[in-house]
């Protein structure tokens, strides 16, 4: 009997617990994209006690099924990139709808800075969050490229179409003028090293092939973009914040079932056009050859094949005496065939391209751990034909919550990329853009057997020297290759105490490796070069001191990094009016660079042998380094507080300071370390109680701000530094050099920047039109700058802390929702940044004759003004009082053609034309969305820049042997007085001012090769469509998108004639930005 009492009420006690279950349904809904279905949400029974609830996730249809204890609450609905929602469950109450919103469009959402998460509604800072998407950056090929026209105040050039190239970048202008220049980058809060890119200037050093660590990055892998803008954004990062800081915060896994994607990206560019170039064609360029060997110009007389047929048949002189009837059939009909051949180089050295991607990745979890990896390949050819660049990356995120209290958390990120180009040398021939410029259009590549047909008229190595070149046989017998390698791994953890405060920790760790490789074979025109460069004179004769063979450049680098911080944090509210959040932490760095350099001559590339070079002195060795080795080590110490203050929601006070220790300064004691402060506050406006009833007003703040940054000059050092050399001298025994590069400077500091901000935000009309307007000042003191030394200490001059600028400007950012009906939407997002920036205290060299900067942009450009050209075609020139004056009595010439003035008098000479970087840029971008067809149209401008292109020709020493562009037809003769280009000069005709066009360069500095720089571009034209869902259930696919893009479709621009574009305006070796055209799939399973 008790055996069947047990039985029953072991079956009661079931049939109890199954009444104390229900089971809920509903339907999720995408409410950012017409309340279609939303597959893929995860709905779950909030965690209880550290055990975490049963849990689903909606099908395509956007249903779900879940069953439920009965005494359960409510649900939450969480998807990637939406507001995690709240279902209170009624009684009696099973079937459910629920809309989701975007998180990016809610007002309460966390902004990631990299140390903390703060709520907007809280946020005291200039800060703008971008969302990263294909519908919002379109087919980015790395992620700066993806901020341009983004983010007001934000200003971004392409410095080079070639692949892999990057980005210039500022925000808020430029606040050094030897230091840093760009911003600092994170990754999901560690900073990371290599950032740095090289200044326009330095990007017309074609024998480099540039990466940045930020370029390894895959933008798939990214969920947002932060950028800080002001002090009490940036102060917490201390010395190397004062350029802005740009936060990356990639994705992570998600609870519920594993999620699956797989995108692709196929991209075709069509060769460049160019036209733009204003070159020469056959006819022009022959009867410019046959002009000028009848002219006074003697320059090079015998370049050009023209000279080379009269030559040949000895009718020169017959020519120059008696024109073209003086010469005979045979010539005539020569010089005739020329005109008959007109090569496409466009269309030899440059192609259409196809490019693809593939990115692949698998997230998922429960409530207690989750995790995302992700594989992607990218593969770029460039417009340029043998200019390739591939990426390969592997990402690698997980994070555990151990139990209620305590979360850890893992992350790597690797990445392989191969650059491979052309050999350079120290004349650019080999570079195809520049060289499509110079190339004859008589001439041809081949012959009709496919032999190499040799350009004589390239410059050797030596002055009218000629060496047999051709492009295409360079280019197979010379390489040059870059391999980067970068690995960065993150650790973090949280210990959360209680429910106000917690304890976090993270340890970054960055290794990048990279290797370039130069090869030129022994037949090469690069070979033979330095060969002509090696000559020497010995008792036996003149020869070249460089061994037999081909050359085998290598650099290697290494740049290693750790950080790791700690902090404790505290948050709690008080009586439901009082918020108080406090951070304090401490952060330890430590960065290794090293470099190594080798060069080996007469070297053999199938056997990988090399042959010693014996130098004939220590002079000529220092042309030909064979070994160079540098090694940096910096360690750095920090320690930081923040905290904020809100009283009812309204008013919010911030503040932080942060302590920079850094061995870069450690010889004087007191400017080891560097206080950066920020104080803050937020007054929201539409809590008060005048405010809180207007309807129509959703949302207004006002912030201020004030703080000081910082900046690190790591070319500096307060050492004496000098450089170790060795080489083997004649005849035959080894010498050491040790050459002084920088003097020692025990007060060498950091750099400073006080930051001060005012900015409002406005929300109106149901969040249809949002607002932010913010005015700041910026002034940048202690910067270093270079001072005058007396000779006597063995330099002519140092670099010490004592230059000056500033930076204010106004930002203005509008987003609209214009449109909004069942079936269509239209949204507009525009930015707007103004800049101007004042350098307030800068020296110049006392010899120096081209002006400082001081009370004048950073980026300034100064020129000679000019006022036409005098009756011979020479440049006349505009004196400060208006008068027109030869170029000899402007620089007052004596008879050597050297200036008397002296060297501030020719300073004065010049006048200020503008400034490289733009005063105005920002963005214009437009989304309309169509039931399940969406279409982005992006533009972005940079305005108010001005670019000094270089001459079209010279008037002293115009090589004749090449080609140009019709500028050279413009030029003054009797015939064609009424133009703006001078004459080609003799050294007979004025002496003096011949001698100061020729070597001075006088005619580089004249105001008509000053340009304006302004650009509206399409950047994108992006047209999406999502594939019902229908159509899908039968593969087992939850959506599915298919997208056509073009890039780079138009620009509209001031006057950029002979370049291909206006963002390389200036630059005959960049290559051209290419129009694109890409295809798109994205399906998630």
């Amino acid at each position: 009997m008790k055996i069947i009492q047990c039985i029953l009420f072991i079956l009661l006690s079931v049939t109890g617990l199954q009444a104390q279950t229900r089971t809920i349904k509903g339907t999720i809904l995408d409410g950012e994209f017409n309340n279609e279905p939303l597959p893929g949400a995860t709905i779950s029974v909030p965690a209880s006690g550290g055990k975490a609830m049963n849990g689903t996730t909606s099908d395509l249809e956007g249903n779900f099924t879940l069953k439920v204890d009965a005494g359960t609450a409510y649900l939450e609905v969480r998807f990637i990139g939406y507001q995690t929602q709240k279902v209170a469950l009624k009684p009696n109450v099973n079937q459910y709808k629920v809309v989701l919103k975007s998180a990016s469009k809610e007002m309460d959402e966390l902004v990631v800075t990299g140390y903390q998460k703060i709520d907007r509604r809280k946020l005291t800072a200039a800060v703008t969050t971008l969302n990263i998407s294909d519908e919002k950056i379109g087919a980015v090929k790395s992620i700066d490229q993806a901020l341009a026209g983004q983010i007001s105040g934000l200003s971004s050039v392409s410095t080079s179409g070639a692949p892999g190239a990057p980005t210039k970048i500022r925000i808020r202008g430029t606040a050094s003028i030897n230091g840093t220049q760009e911003p600092l980058w994170v990754l999901d809060g560690i900073p990371l090293e290599g950032t740095d890119i090289p200044d326009m200037e330095d990007l017309k050093d074609i024998d480099n092939i540039y990466q940045t660590s930020i370029a390894g990055i895959n933008p798939s892998d990214i969920e947002s973009i932060t950028v800080l803008k002001d002090a009490a954004a940036t102060a917490i990062y201390g010395a190397r914040a004062a350029n802005g800081v740009i936060v990356i915060t990639t994705k992570k896994g998600k609870a519920g079932k594993p999620q699956i994607n797989f995108s692709t990206k196929l991209t075709y560019s069509p060769n460049i056009n160019m036209d733009r170039l204003n070159l020469l064609n056959s006819d022009e360029k022959v009867d410019l050859e046959l002009d000028l060997l009848r002219s006074d110009y003697t320059f090079r007389e015998n370049k050009g094949d023209v000279a080379r047929i009269l030559n040949s048949m000895g009718l020169t002189n017959a020519y120059k005496q008696g024109g073209w009837d003086a010469l005979t059939p045979e010539a005539q009909t020569a010089i005739n065939q020329l005109r008959q051949i007109n090569t496409d180089w466009n269309d030899i050295l440059f192609r259409d391209v196809f490019n693809q991607e593939y990115n692949f990745s698998i997230s998922g979890g429960n409530e207690k751990a989750n995790y995302y990896t992700s594989v992607g390949y990218y593969d770029e050819q460039g417009n340029v034909t043998g200019v390739d660049n591939n990426r390969f990356n592997v990402t690698l995120k997980t994070n555990y919550q151990v139990n209620k209290r305590l979360k850890l958390g893992a992350s790597v990120f690797a990445n392989q990329r191969q650059q491979k180009s052309y050999m350079t040398d120290y004349n650019g021939f080999v570079n195809p853009v520049y060289y499509s410029r110079l190339a004859n259009p008589y001439m041809r590549p081949f012959d009709e057997n496919g032999n190499y047909i040799y350009d004589v008229n390239v410059q050797g190595g030596k002055e009218d020297s000629e060496l047999d070149f051709n492009i295409f046989e360079e280019r197979a017998n010379t390489s040059n290759e870059r391999t980067d390698r970068s690995v960065m791994a993150i650790f973090d953890g949280e210990l959360k105490l209680n429910d106000y405060f917690k304890l976090t920790s993270q340890f970054g760790l960055q290794v990048d490796a990279s290797t370039l490789d130069k090869y030129a074979g022994e037949n090469s025109f690069a070979m033979r070069k330095d060969h002509e460069r090696a000559q020497y004179s010995y008792s036996d004769g003149k020869r070249s001191f460089l061994p037999e063979g081909g050359m085998h450049k290598v650099t290697e680098t290494h740049n290693n990094q750790w950080t790791w911080k700690a902090m404790a944090e505290y948050q709690q509210r008080f009586k439901n009016k009082h918020d108080v959040q406090l951070m304090a932490g401490t952060e330890i760095r430590h960065s290794e660079y090293s470099s190594t350099f080798s060069a080996a001559y007469g070297y053999d590339n199938r056997t990988l042998t090399s042959q010693p070079v014996i130098f004939p002195n220590e002079d000529v060795a220092k042309y030909f380094p064979l070994h160079q080795e540098s090694f940096t080590e910096n360690a750095f110490v920090s320690w930081f507080a923040t905290g904020s203050y809100t009283y009812k929601a309204r008013y919010t006070l911030g503040g932080s300071i942060r302590f920079d220790g850094s061995d870069v300064f450690g010889v004087s004691k007191k400017y080891r370390y560097l206080p950066l402060y920020s104080v803050s506050g937020l007054w929201r406006v539409k809590e008060e109680n005048f405010l809180k009833d207007v309807d129509a007003i959703n949302d207004l703040g006002i912030r201020a701000s004030y703080g000081l940054q910082g900046n690190i000059d790591k070319t500096t050092s307060p050492y004496l530094i000098g450089s170790y050399l060795q080489g083997t001298i004649l005849p035959g025994y080894s010498e050491d050099m040790i050459e002084s590069e920088t003097a020692p400077n025990p007060s060498l500091r950091w750099e400073k920047t006080q930051n001060a901000n005012v900015g409002m935000d406005l929300a109106i009309l149901n969040n249809a039109i949002r607002l932010g307007v913010d005015y700041y000042y910026r002034y940048s003191s202690d910067l270093i700058g270079m001072k005058m030394l007396p000779l006597e200490t063995g330099f002519s001059s140092t670099t010490i802390n004592w230059a000056s600028m500033e930076n204010k400007g106004v930002e203005v950012s509008l987003a609209t929702r214009n449109i909004r009906t069942k079936d269509f939407t239209w949204y507009t997002n525009i930015n707007l940044g103004f800049n101007e920036n004042k350098v307030l205290k800068e020296t110049v060299a006392e010899n120096a004759t081209y002006p400082g900067r001081e009370g004048y942009p950073v980026g300034a450009i100064f020129a000679y003004k000019t006022a036409g050209l005098d009756e011979d075609g020479y440049p006349l020139f505009l004196t400060k009082d208006g008068k027109k004056v030869t170029a000899t009595e402007f620089l007052k010439l004596n008879q050597h053609g050297a200036s008397t003035l002296s060297a501030q008098e020719q300073r004065d000479l010049f006048t200020y034309m503008g400034t490289t970087d733009p005063k105005v840029s920002g963005g214009f971008i437009n989304t309309f969305e169509y039931k399940n067809w969406q279409l982005g149209v992006n533009f972005f401008f940079n305005l108010g820049m001005k670019v000094r292109v270089t001459p079209s020709y010279s008037p002293t020493n115009f090589d004749r042997g090449m080609n140009t562009n019709h500028d050279i037809l413009n030029r003054w003769t009797p015939e064609n007085q009424n133009t703006i280009y001078p004459k080609l000069m003799t050294s007979s005709e004025r002496p003096a001012e011949y001698i100061q066009y020729s070597e001075y360069q006088l005619y580089n500095y004249l105001d008509i090769w000053v340009r304006d720089c302004n650009y509206m571009r399409l950047q994108s034209v992006r047209l999406g469509y999502k594939l019902p869902g229908e159509w899908l259930k039968k593969f087992g696919i939850s959506s599915a998108s298919v997208s056509l893009e073009g890039r780079n479709l138009a620009v509209i621009a001031s006057d950029y004639t002979n370049y291909l574009d206006p963002e390389t305006m200036g630059n005959l070796y960049a290559q051209p930005i290419q129009r694109s055209v890409i295809f798109g799939l994205n399906i998630n399973f």
